[in-house]
């Protein structure tokens, strides 16, 4: 394995354990996740830079080009997140769906960052927008989800308390 392919798959790891947090903190608490997310923007944006790196070094890309394209690509989504803010606070949009289409626009923008940039972000993209459809069906189907689990959990109940009563002493 050569060097380069070790610190993408150590990016890839960061990102995509990045990711998952945030699915679960969007999940769990959607107000919270702004700050998740808006703090995110900052690690994705230096994961790119490294990332971009051996292209530097290598004479491809100019540092100054990197940092430019980077910045607008990641400020862009920093532009797009508050915008989805102002838009949740003037009573357009609730918790629960401010955090689906944050993820949206973290999964389109890092996506196309992995466009140009390779599989790294491209996986990350593709992760972040599958979480997106996983919790967007979670919530329409969570309550026959957990009513599946109480009728399971009281059979399975059941079930033991029968076997206990037929077991001789």
């Amino acid at each position: 394995m050569t060097h380069r392919h070790f610190y993408d798959l150590i990016t890839l790891s960061i990102l995509l354990g990045c990711s998952f947090v945030g699915v679960a903190i969007t999940n769990i608490s959607p107000a919270s996740s702004r700050t998740y997310w808006l703090a995110m923007v900052p690690v994705f944006f230096l994961a790119s830079l490294v990332t971009e790196w051996p292209h530097v070094r290598n004479g491809k890309y100019s540092w100054k080009t990197v940092i430019w394209n980077h910045s607008l690509q990641w400020l862009a989504l920093l532009a797009a997140i508050q915008m989805v803010f102002i838009i949740q606070q003037i009573g357009r949009l609730n918790n629960e769906t401010t955090g689906l289409i944050l993820l949206l626009l973290f999964a389109l923008s890092t996506f196309i960052a992995g466009i140009r940039m390779g599989w790294v972000f491209r996986l990350a993209g593709l992760f972040l927008a599958t979480g997106l459809l996983v919790l967007a069906y979670l919530e329409r189907y969570l309550w026959a989800l957990v009513l599946v689990a109480i009728f399971i959990l009281v059979i399975h109940h059941f079930v033991r308390r029968y076997n206990k009563q037929e077991q001789p002493e």
